[in-house]
């Protein structure tokens, strides 16, 4: 009887964590970065496990160049511009028109978006013998037919996707973050699965197979919390509803940036199939590396206050607004920057200890690393684009970042033209580094004039604070890195991965102090969280910390 209701219990438990409502932006945050993690641990394996088997050579160029297309189709049409158009206008609904119109709106958009990603995929896998070869001019003819081959499999992605962006936009609205967040944990397990079960017997069609299981295991896990919310009735495509009308309008500026930003990465897929064998492998592998750090703070701190600014502008509260914007740029600041410093200290370990197995050798391992460091200047820009660009959604404004997105991806096409002829891959990634970070300054411009001041100065100290503690980050971990690379020659994963644990905890060591010297607010308000959930002691103590709301 016991063991009844104890399982009882805990399927009421496991039920409130995985559909509950997550509240507060911290705890918003935690739940995505800590999937995000888990996603990006997978994620990492997945690309360790792809290197190892195919090595950075044809076949995994062929692969990635695959993924472009389909990709291109999913971002151009869902995953900014949709959640651009859909979460201001779901939340609006749900404030000021109640759960039954915000349901009847989520139904009428999964309909049109199932409806409209189901034809153009399949406009699209039958065109593919048209549509891949441009994209790849300095492939062989081999290649570009197990390109083709490749992408026919993933346009099944695009659809799944589609209609899972719409699930988390829903989840993303009510605050309900868990099963959002862990969905590409699961899609990531599809490829992993592809690349190990499928791949021995099918190559690499059995990996394209495996991001198809992705997928649908990435719109399955929230399509059942969103049924449990509420979503039971999906009608007929129809256009003609106004709130999906209000959608379209929204996502229109949002779509046209999208592709501007698409057309951009095709190119820079050109030229790097012009480039050795291996470029267009190594570049995104060495992409997927730096945005680990930008999805694990930069995007899960933008996500979660995503709400939170919409609900701002909502109530016409915009000083809240500005000071949960400047709020969350000091805490990813705060994150970032040391990361950064890490990261840049220890890349070619990092390469070698995620990546370097199998057929990916040192020679991968050093030219992957490469590209990585120049990538790495520009994650504190790219996790301000990622926030800024919501902020901007959030007032329902999807024209300022459109345009300033397309100066962007201008600036982009142009410093490539002139690095790739002189310093071929490291002069795509110099692109989208020097493109990235003019993105953030306009943005910051534009916000700037719409409101005013966002409150700088309060900013620059907690910045300069972080750069200064990541700086004796880099100049403690350095001569240790060096000198434990004389006593441990990296001719293993083990002296690999103990040369690094050695270095970032002693760098890191040196980043707490300076910043604890310098008075960090965040280190200080870490320390004393740590230290009353670590060291409680009499019981008067704790009253009176709850009494002052601690």
């Amino acid at each position: 009887m016991m063991d009844i209701k104890n399982k009882k219990v805990m399927y009421h438990v496991i039920k409130k964590f995985w559909q509950g409502e997550t509240p507060g932006l911290t705890a918003a945050a935690v739940v995505i970065g800590l999937a995000s993690l888990a996603s990006r641990v997978v994620g990492v394996l997945r690309d360790r496990f792809l290197a190892g088997t195919f090595g950075a050579g044809h076949e995994l160029d062929a692969y990635y160049a695959a993924f472009r297309v389909p990709d291109l189709l999913y971002n151009l049409i869902i995953l900014g511009a949709l959640s651009a158009g859909f979460i201001p206008v779901f939340s609006e609904y749900l404030k000021k028109k109640g759960e039954k119109e915000a349901w009847e709106l989520a139904g009428q958009v999964v309909s049109v978006v199932a409806l409209s990603m189901g034809v153009l995929c399949l406009i699209m896998a039958v065109a593919a013998p048209v549509i891949v070869p441009p994209t790849v001019p300095g492939f062989s003819p081999e290649q570009t037919r197990l390109t083709i081959e490749l992408s026919r499999i993933m346009f099944l992605s695009p659809f799944l996707l589609g209609l899972s962006a719409v699930m988390g936009g829903i989840l993303q609205s009510m605050r309900r973050f868990v099963a959002f967040s862990l969905a590409p944990v699961l899609y990531n397990l599809g490829i992993i699965f592809g690349t190990l079960v499928l791949a021995p017997r099918y190559g690499l069609s059995g990996v394209a197979w495996g991001v198809v299981l992705g997928a649908v295991a990435h719109v399955s896990v929230q399509a059942i919390v969103v049924r449990g919310l509420g979503l039971r009735h999906i009608p007929l495509p129809s256009f003609k509803s106004e709130g999906v009308c209000r959608i379209l309008l929204l996502m229109a500026p949002r779509t046209i940036g999208l592709a501007v930003a698409q057309v951009n990465l095709i190119i820079m897929q050109i030229f790097a199939s012009t480039l050795p064998t291996g470029s267009v492998a190594i570049f995104n592998l060495a992409n997927n590396l730096q945005a680990f750090p930008v999805s694990l703070i930069g995007i899960s701190y933008a996500v979660a206050v995503f709400p939170s600014l919409s609900a701002s502008v909502n109530n016409q509260d915009f000083k809240e607004f500005i000071s949960t914007l400047r709020q969350t740029i000091r805490k990813i600041a705060f994150l970032i920057i040391p990361v950064t410093a890490l990261f840049f200290l220890l890349r070619p370990q990092a390469v070698r200890l995620v990546l370097g197995a199998g057929q990916f050798d040192w020679d991968d391992t050093i030219r992957t690393a490469n590209v990585l460091g120049i990538f790495l200047l520009s994650l504190f820009s790219q996790c301000l684009v990622a926030l800024l660009v919501r902020a901007f959604y959030a007032m329902q404004d999807t024209k300022t970042p459109l345009v300033i997105g397309v100066v962007c991806e201008v600036v982009n096409i142009i410093v490539a033209i002139i690095g790739y002829h002189t310093y071929g891959i490291l002069g795509l990634a110099a692109a989208f580094t020097i493109a990235t970070t003019v993105n953030a300054c306009l943005l910051w411009i534009a916000l700037r004039k719409h409101f005013g001041s966002l409150g700088e100065r309060t900013l620059l100290r907690p910045i300069a604070v972080s750069c200064i503690a990541s700086a004796a980050l880099i100049g403690v971990g350095y001569p240790i890195r060096q000198f434990l690379g004389t006593i441990f020659p990296l001719e293993t994963f083990i002296r690999v991965l103990l040369q690094a644990s050695v270095t970032a905890f002693t760098g890191l060591l040196a980043f707490v102090g300076v910043s604890w010297l310098l008075k960090s607010e965040e280190i200080v308000d870490l320390v004393s969280v740590l230290n009353r959930k670590l060291f409680k002691s009499k019981p008067q103590v704790q009253g009176a910390e709850e009494g002052h709301g601690m």
